[in-house]
């Protein structure tokens, strides 16, 4: 099944991103690996291991430091998101591969990591921001949309996915304000 595809369309009215005390967040490092490895891993992003880490993140095309944000915790890698390019779509910018270990859930750290890569994407001169996500990731899908990223159609399936989750999530609105992008 394919994934669900959203996206934030005016990038001028982000807020900074905000963090509890004790979080930092800075940009990726040499030796990063593992701690990011294990914070895909926990997220179900794949790359499970260092050498994966490098070969999907660190070894494609559109990677810089810069791109990819890293959330410490006394130390350790807790949280991460990239803002990534896809050269199917040089129009937009995307969050990739954001997770946090689920021992920091429910700080707003998944948030904070988001408009991290929502001002890179904005400050890189792009107006608007894309995302793919699955049905499942339910916490995911109310920050986005809590953030004004709304659906886009892409194949046949995403309408009828997109209702039963607008039930599920008490938001009838999010259908009103997908986009159907289907035609390309």
């Amino acid at each position: 099944m394919s994934q669900l595809l959203m996206e934030k369309g005016d990038l001028a009215d982000v807020t900074e991103p905000a963090l509890p005390d004790g979080y930092v967040l800075r940009n990726y490092r040499e030796g990063d690996e593992v701690g990011l490895s294990r914070v895909y891993t926990a997220a179900f992003l794949g790359c499970e291991t260092e050498e994966d880490v490098r070969g999907r993140m660190v070894a494609h095309a559109c990677f810089t430091p810069a791109r990819l944000f890293v959330l410490e915790n006394e130390g350790h890698v807790v949280g991460t998101a990239a803002a990534w390019l896809e050269a199917a779509d040089p129009g937009a910018g995307y969050v990739h591969m954001l997770g946090v270990n689920p021992d920091h859930r429910g700080k707003g750290l998944g948030k904070a990591l988001t408009v991290a890569t929502l001002h890179y994407t904005r400050n890189e001169g792009f107006t608007r921001q894309r995302l793919l996500t699955d049905d499942w990731r339910v916490p995911a899908l109310r920050l986005y949309l809590g953030l004004g990223y709304y659906p886009v159609y892409k194949d046949d399936t995403h309408p009828e996915r997109w209702e039963a989750i607008a039930e599920k999530l008490h938001r009838p609105e999010i259908v009103a304000r997908a986009k159907d992008d289907r035609r390309r």
